[in-house]
């Protein structure tokens, strides 16, 4: 039976999601209030999809009891989110899967998912680093657009290579996203690092939980040093989170991010692979 679920179900349907799936404590949380949660029970919840709708766009999450229900499951919670999407006018669909589970990657080939780019997950066990010398600020509302212009500007080139639009998110942005991001922004300044060579922002970062959300160079600056010593001061601020590891997620094919962090120490723990799908395809 397929059902939309209850703050009863939780529990089981967290203990789903992170099987195999190493999900940090604000995915986790972010599941918990989610708004769109249909199980498949029979004896106890054997699967879910979550979905986050937005616009026109949908995110997918989808979580089986075990390997040989995710097809079979999966395709039976498939067809009934597919009522969703027509209700809502969705046109664009994306989720990511771990990548060497084949039995997701069957599941969403037949589905009639293309691949689109894949994901490392990273994890730092290791002690604090000397501090570097850099000139630090703690994020401020007054700072945001010289923040979120060179922040988009950084990730430019490397969203085109993987097409995921709009390239550069601050110039495209609606004036709505950008009051939208604004207000996210300034709730997480108390986590958010802004770094300054003469007056001018060469970098930022952000570091909650010990999950390093946000760490970026300004194009002018690259090359120069900075990112190694922006990432050594925001691990050790994630690291006063929690000493036990700090995590961070990188673009499989941003190569010079890869080897940054491999050299400050940063191991991989699990790569995803992330899919799109076109809603005329269903």
């Amino acid at each position: 039976m397929i059902r939309n679920y209850t703050q009863n179900d939780i529990e089981e349907i967290v203990r789903i999601y992170t099987l195999e799936y190493k999900a940090m404590p604000a995915e986790v949380e972010a599941l918990k209030s989610a708004k769109n949660i249909l199980v498949y029970e029979d004896d106890g919840i054997k699967g879910f999809i979550h979905l986050c709708f937005s616009g026109d766009h949908c995110n997918v999450e989808m979580g089986a009891a075990s390997n040989e229900l995710i097809k079979p499951i999966g395709l039976k919670l498939w067809e009934e989110a597919k009522k969703l999407f027509i209700e809502n006018s969705t046109t664009f669909i994306d989720t990511c899967h771990v990548k060497d589970n084949l039995q997701w990657k069957e599941f969403f080939d037949e589905v009639q998912f293309e691949y689109w780019y894949s994901i490392y997950r990273f994890i730092y066990k290791g002690e604090k680093f000397n501090e570097p010398e850099l000139c630090v600020k703690m994020y401020d509302d007054n700072n945001y657009v010289d923040k979120i212009s060179l922040e988009s500007e950084a990730f430019s080139k490397l969203r085109k290579d993987c097409d995921i639009e709009p390239y550069n998110w601050y110039l495209s942005a609606s004036e709505k996203a950008l009051e939208n991001n604004r207000k996210w922004t300034l709730s997480q300044k108390d986590y958010t690092y802004l770094f300054f060579e003469n007056n001018e922002i060469v970098g930022a970062s952000l570091v909650k939980d010990a999950e390093i959300d946000l760490l970026f160079v300004n194009v002018k600056y690259q090359g120069k040093g900075y990112g190694r010593k922006i990432l050594e001061f925001t691990v050790n601020r994630g690291l006063e989170q929690d000493p036990s590891a700090v995590n961070l997620n990188a673009l499989a094919s941003n190569e010079s991010a890869l080897s940054l962090y491999k050299s400050a120490g940063f191991e991989v723990i699990q790569a995803q692979d992330c899919r799109r799908l076109v809603t005329k395809q269903l």
